[in-house]
């Protein structure tokens, strides 16, 4: 196998969406954002058990350094025992991609080639960032891009109620579990 090979996982999560516990299931996709001058590119993880973006990093680049980076804000020891899911983007089939989860612990699942479906509850945390916040006021700069979608995370993830979780949000849900 040849470095440039591409790595391909069998669909493991299959459209199943519900984790019952924290850290079970996990899916990640980046996605462009714009401001009035260019763009920039978001990676996320989030958690299917309460909806939380667990992590998220922008860059200029759309690369594996973006998803790494991303990834190690989630990942910093051994033997997870989750899934993390993805599309088949080209950051997500390379051998240092597989190799680090698969050192972690972490079992991979990609969507089938080219199936929106697969991974749609990350595409949708991406609708609901467009749609109830960056196209309501596009950003001037990249600075203001990026203040923009950390304060929408960290909205998401504290108060956005969301129906999947009995009206409350994230932390409200995640809370709840562990009382």
């Amino acid at each position: 196998m040849s470095l440039n090979s591409i790595i391909v996982s069998s669909n493991i999560l299959n459209r199943n969406f519900q984790a019952k516990v924290p850290m079970e299931k996990l899916v990640t996709d980046a996605s462009y954002i714009f401001h009035k001058n260019g763009r920039l590119f978001l990676s996320v993880v989030k958690d299917l058990f309460d909806n939380s973006i667990l992590a998220y990093k922008i860059s200029k680049k759309n690369d594996i350094k973006l998803v790494m980076d991303n990834l190690s804000q989630v990942f910093c020891k051994k033997n997870y025992n989750c899934i993390l899911h993805s599309d088949q983007g080209f950051q997500y089939t390379t051998r240092i991609y597989k190799d680090t989860l698969e050192s972690l612990g972490v079992k991979i699942s990609h969507s089938r080639k080219g199936n929106y479906y697969d991974n749609a509850c990350c595409e949708n945390f991406f609708f609901h960032l467009k749609s109830e916040h960056l196209y309501l006021k596009k950003a001037e700069n990249e600075n203001e891009l990026i203040d923009q979608v950390g304060d929408y995370i960290v909205w998401y993830n504290e108060d956005r109620p969301q129906e999947k979780l009995n009206g409350m949000s994230p932390k409200e849900y995640r809370n709840h579990y562990y009382q």
